[in-house]
């Protein structure tokens, strides 16, 4: 992980930032707020610096990283009384799990191209339905009214959608 010449803290920023949507994803399970998880996650970025002597770098950086930012945004919670922790030690683990398989910002990048690839081949009713659901935010039985069709039939819709963009996401992420 250290380049020729890199100071601690250097690799510390660069550990971070390969990590920063992984980190955040994880303060917002936490935390429930996206403001507080941005700002937890500045305060993050600093323990990890101050704390990177105590890193061993042959074991994964994201689950010690994790465990940092468990610590921080417990104390920044309480600070702030913004409740308790709703997530356990176990609940925790799983998120973490599930942010490891996403991978790091340059794994992120190469899914995130594939993916607005494999959305251009989509059918334009298709891709209207998606924008629908997820850039206007459009709750399914408002976008069956303005298509005209059940909410039930959206669902299944929806689902193969998915579906066809996860094939074609990991086909073209695994020929990368």
């Amino acid at each position: 992980m250290k380049r020729k010449g890199e100071s601690s803290s250097d690799q510390a920023l660069r550990a971070v930032l390969a990590h920063r949507t992984m980190l955040k994803a994880f303060l917002i399970g936490i935390t429930r707020d996206p403001d507080l998880a941005e700002d937890t996650l500045s305060d993050v970025a600093i323990e990890i610096s101050h704390s990177w002597s105590s890193y061993d770098p042959s074991r994964p950086f994201a689950a010690w990283a994790r465990g940092v930012a468990r610590r921080v945004a417990a104390d920044n919670m309480k600070a702030r009384s913004a409740g308790p922790v709703l997530l356990d030690t176990a609940g925790l683990d799983a998120l973490g799990s599930g942010l490891d398989s996403l991978g790091d910002e340059k794994q992120l990048e190469a899914r995130k191209r594939a993916l607005d690839q494999c959305l251009g081949r989509l059918s334009e009713p298709h891709r209207r339905l998606m924008r629908m659901r997820f850039i206007e935010n459009r709750a399914y039985a408002e976008i069956a009214a303005a298509t005209g069709r059940k909410p039930n039939s959206l669902y299944v819709t929806f689902r193969r959608i998915v579906v066809k963009l996860q094939k074609c996401v990991g086909s073209k992420v695994e020929t990368a």
